[in-house]
């Protein structure tokens, strides 16, 4: 037999431990050719987070018409890194900028950051971005942030409805990332106001790019992104015909009007001139819109109707009647004489002709300035307060609870709150114990320190055609598609004076408008009650004033007019309040002649 030889077995194991050798080194040449692979495509593609800028709530007047609108967009930033085959020739012509100015901006970015966006060029419009993207395989390094401006569809209201404009390094610094480089962020009136509203909530959606910085897939089918809440619609209380039609009436003239519903507060419209078309500050060119305007002499930008703090002249009397009433110091059958003047103070302050002596009713239906005077002056020292400073701190207190001297509570910012000085004030400027009611006797007639704003001359009407009481002024009627739903709370004041006193004042009131210092304002049925003032003005010629509401007996509106320089109250003042309030109550004019002449005559010199 034949003996069989087995192999050694340990040629054996060296071939096994050789092949399982060879595999892991190709196993191993295979991984690291791939990572290699692998890190290539890495590097060029990223995931980028990009902002979704949700549309700003929308704008209605109190009948629910579109006011204030959204149009598209877009910010372009550059990353200067991912930049590549930049044609700046055609890359000006897309953004409308010179070539001097796009190569500035491209070096800034530059030196900026290499691998950081850089904004470029704010306000694309929507063709423009559509062309640079068209080119966006050919010029690399671009990205857009879609965002929206502004579109009047009424040219009215500038002041209150205010503006949007881009955030500061200071805003962003401080919002806790609510806001990036380029957003955008109301800036007065309503839209700064009510930002945390109309802005809405931005959203994120995560992108794939390559190096080139172009998108190309979502990061994992977008299962990080963050869909972005829309801004809130609001319903404002103005009326937009009623404020076209009061804005036409001040051609030509510097001033303010206020009108409000007295029963809720809500202000109907609001007017202070000179104004500007709010579409200038949307948009690529407001910058430029905005130097012109703040370079304007007249001050378009001021808004007089809550800022313009202005002597109230005799609508203040209104206030020191219904004081002295409630305090007793008189009565109304008390009557004072008037000889051209106060005779008391060597006839300072003057006055007019007119039947003497006047009680109360009759004082105020020809605003006697001899008779407030007298009401002041047996106020302030009478013997129940003890010493004439306890009196005027009395007196003062009465006042602030009209909403004059501090302020009523708008809901737009910058309000100011008039003046009422307070007894420190008298005791530093004349000394302690060295003033007295004649003194200060200007205060008597809504002269001397009084001031008020537009705004608190129409909520002292409020007031008396409420009888006792106001609801804070505001702008804001509620949130479209939810009446019912209340984002903002207005407090209701009430005033420390007996009702039946403000009967007593309406019907002198009445009889200003019907046979007395307004019959200009006069419209047979309309019921309007109102009072007349002329303000004197260090600075020039005296402002025209008026104040009123109507009907008297179930008041619907309640409004203060100032024209600057204009003279007396019932000279352009009383007819332009009277056309505004015949305008909402009735819906038509009764006296076209009237408001022809209102509408185009100018007050405003062209020296």
């Amino acid at each position: 037999m034949y003996e069989i030889k087995y192999p050694d077995r340990r040629w054996g194991w060296t071939i096994i431990v050789i092949l399982t050798g060879l595999v892991f080194v190709g196993r191993l040449a295979h991984l690291q050719l791939a990572s290699q692979e692998d890190s290539r495509q890495a590097a060029m593609n990223t995931v980028r987070r990009v902002e979704i800028i949700p549309p700003r709530g929308v704008l209605l007047d109190r009948k629910e018409r579109l006011w204030v609108s959204n149009v598209p967009f877009f910010n372009i930033f550059i990353t200067p890194k991912e930049a590549f085959g930049l044609d700046t020739t055609r890359l000006c012509q897309v953004f409308g900028i010179s070539l001097g100015a796009l190569r500035q901006r491209i070096e800034q970015a530059r030196e900026f950051s290499r691998s950081k966006p850089s904004l470029l060029v704010r306000y694309v419009s929507l063709p423009r971005y559509a062309n640079l993207m068209e080119q966006s395989w050919r010029q690399t390094g671009f990205s857009g942030q879609a965002l929206h401006t502004r579109s009047y569809l009424y040219p009215t209201g500038a002041h209150f409805l205010g503006y949007i404009s881009e955030v500061t390094p200071k805003e962003i610094a401080e919002s806790e990332g609510r806001y990036t480089m380029g957003n955008l962020i109301g800036r007065s009136g309503i839209e700064r106001q009510y930002e945390s509203l109309l802005a809405g909530r931005k959203g994120f959606r995560y992108v794939v790019v390559d190096a080139m910085g172009r998108e190309l897939y979502p990061y994992q089918d977008g299962q990080h992104d963050i869909s972005p809440v829309r801004g809130t619609d609001l319903v404002l209380t103005v009326d937009v015909d009623l404020q076209q039609f009061a804005e036409s009436l001040f051609y030509g003239k510097i001033g303010a009007l206020v009108a409000i519903e007295p029963k809720t507060g809500e202000i109907l419209c609001s007017v202070s001139m000179p104004s500007y078309d709010p579409n200038l500050l949307c948009g690529e060119d407001i910058a430029a819109n905005w130097q012109n305007l703040q370079k304007n002499p007249t001050l378009p930008l001021y808004n007089r109707a809550v800022q313009a703090m202005y002597p109230p002249g005799s609508v203040f009397k209104l206030i020191n009647a219904l004081i002295a009433l409630q305090e007793s110091t008189l009565t109304v059958e008390t009557a004072y004489p008037c000889g051209m003047g106060y005779l008391r103070n060597g006839g300072k302050p003057g006055c007019h002709g007119h039947p003497s002596p006047l009680s109360m009713v009759g004082a105020i239906q020809h605003s006697c300035n001899a008779y407030f005077a007298s009401l002041y002056t047996d106020l302030l020292h009478h013997p129940k307060y003890g010493d004439v400073a306890s009196a005027y701190e009395r007196w003062r207190e009465y006042v602030m609870y009209f909403g004059v001297g501090r302020r009523v509570g708008v809901d737009i910012p910058s309000e100011k709150p008039g003046s009422v000085p307070t007894r420190a004030y008298y005791d530093k400027v004349y000394k302690t114990g060295k003033w007295n009611a004649f003194t200060i006797i200007s205060n008597s007639i809504g002269q001397g320190e009084i001031l008020m704003t537009p705004l608190q001359m129409a909520n002292v009407m409020c007031v008396i055609a409420n009888r006792g009481f106001y609801i804070q002024p505001h702008f804001l009627r509620y949130v479209y598609g939810q009446m019912g739903r209340q984002v903002s709370h207005f407090d209701t004041i009430r005033v420390p004076i007996d009702p039946r006193y403000f009967e007593v004042v309406i019907e002198g009131m009445k009889l200003v408008v019907e046979a007395g210092t307004g019959y200009s304002a006069y419209v047979p049925g309309l019921g309007l009650c109102g009072k007349t003032g002329t303000a004197q003005n260090p600075h020039g010629q005296d402002h025209s004033v008026f104040v009123g509401f109507a009907p008297w007996d179930d008041p619907k509106i309640a409004i203060a007019v100032l024209v600057e320089n204009a003279g007396w109250g019932a000279t352009w003042a009383a007819p332009i309040a009277s056309l505004v309030v015949e305008k909402y109550l009735n819906g038509r004019i009764s006296r076209p002649h009237l408001l022809k002449h209102v509408m185009e005559t100018s007050l405003i010199s062209s020296k």
